[in-house]
């Protein structure tokens, strides 16, 4: 028997839970399994998360210069990413993240 790659011994699937006005644009999909190797960032997941998608959402949480809008919540594991170390929070596996677009409302 061949040993198994080291790259697919050590990716990960990480969900991605999807609310708001997100899911709206994307047809009611709730969530998303995503493929991360170690030292995968939220920034990372982000960008492999959009990669996997037909439509361009992710312009709805991250300003043209890739930082979050004002307003966007994500969590991983139900903690704020910015009470942890914001888009270059670590991902492992078994992480849950999950993305809010910011909110209008009054």
């Amino acid at each position: 028997m061949l040993p198994s790659s080291s790259t697919s011994a050590e990716a990960f699937q990480v969900r991605v839970q999807i609310f708001g006005l997100l899911r709206l644009m994307l047809n009611g999909l709730e969530s998303l399994e995503v493929r991360c190797a170690p030292g995968e960032t939220v920034g990372s997941l982000l960008e492999k998360f959009q990669a996997a998608l037909a439509q361009p959402v992710t312009h709805k949480l991250l300003t043209p210069e890739g930082e979050l809008w004002v307003g966007t919540i994500i969590l991983v594991n139900r903690r704020n990413v910015l009470h942890l170390e914001g888009l270059q929070t670590p991902i492992q596996a078994g992480d849950v993240v999950a993305l809010f677009p910011p909110g209008a409302g009054g």
